[in-house]
């Protein structure tokens, strides 16, 4: 067998993508095979740009295209009360959820700390919490977390 990790084997080119990639190998070679791309879950991203641009899953026009039934949430930054601390209201929050399942399809988050939120997205899509489970949970305040009380609250 030949294995190929990281940038070389081509596909997403982010250094936790490579991290993933080991794992893989160390169970082909030393495990129970159990651990393949096709189970690494979504892959989140962040481009850091000021406000950084995170994204998980899939977007409005990608559900469309597989034919979701699906709706569409947003939430402005300014409307997170942090955003006064962060002293930063630009940006916009926005999450597709499947209105069959109520499972999160995917999230796109342009704001202060979205690097940090979208993983906590990507931790409910691939362990299929539904979306009301991160509306009705009790965060602590002030922090951008507690915007998913109002990102999720429709």
């Amino acid at each position: 067998h030949i294995y190929a990790a990281g940038d070389v084997k081509g596909g997403l080119q982010f250094t936790y993508i490579s991290l993933d990639d080991y794992r893989i190998i160390k169970s082909a070679l030393y495990g129970n095979q159990s651990r393949t791309t096709d189970n690494r879950g979504s892959v989140p991203y962040t481009v850091f740009i000021d406000p950084p641009l995170s994204r998980v899953g899939l977007t409005s026009k990608e559900a469309a295209a597989q034919h979701y039934d699906y709706t569409e949430h947003q939430l402005l930054v300014s409307a997170i009360p942090r955003h006064k601390i962060n002293n930063d209201p630009r940006g916009l929050f926005k999450v597709v959820i499947n209105n069959e399942n109520n499972m999160i399809l995917g999230a796109t988050l342009y704001g202060k700390q979205s690097e940090e939120l979208i993983n906590i997205i990507k931790l409910a899509i691939d362990q299929n919490i539904p979306y009301t489970v991160l509306r009705d949970n009790i965060y602590t305040h002030p922090t951008m977390a507690e915007s998913f009380n109002d990102l999720f609250n429709f």
